[in-house]
């Protein structure tokens, strides 16, 4: 099941130009094309707002930068922020053991 949902009819979009790695775009590419042929700019766009949807840290800083920006109540950057509303399925409130270990963590060690 991919991450990105299928392209529908576009909105209204601006151009923006950047430069990524060879690698990064062949993946890009290749993503696209695993999405229907999806555009590249759709995987982009839904990759982008899948970071803003997700990031806790941004949606935080945003609310506090640009406190006028529209943001869901189920993405509260003061709901976010708020230790004590932070819950866990498996330890309860504040609990901070995660559920898979990072392998990032188990190379540092190494």
């Amino acid at each position: 099941m991919p991450f990105i949902p299928r392209q529908v009819k576009p909105p209204a979009r601006i151009t923006i130009t950047c430069k990524v790695l060879e690698e990064t775009a062949t993946m890009l590419k290749r993503y696209a094309e695993f999405l229907d042929n999806s555009t590249q700019e759709h995987v982009i766009d839904q990759a982008l707002q899948l970071v803003f949807r997700r990031c806790k840290a941004f949606r935080v800083w945003l609310a506090a930068t640009y406190p006028k920006t529209q943001t869901t109540e189920r993405d509260s950057p003061t709901r976010l922020a708020d230790p004590a509303r932070r819950t866990s399925a498996i330890g309860g409130p504040h609990a901070t053991t995660p559920a898979v270990p990072d392998p990032r963590a188990e190379r540092a060690r190494a």
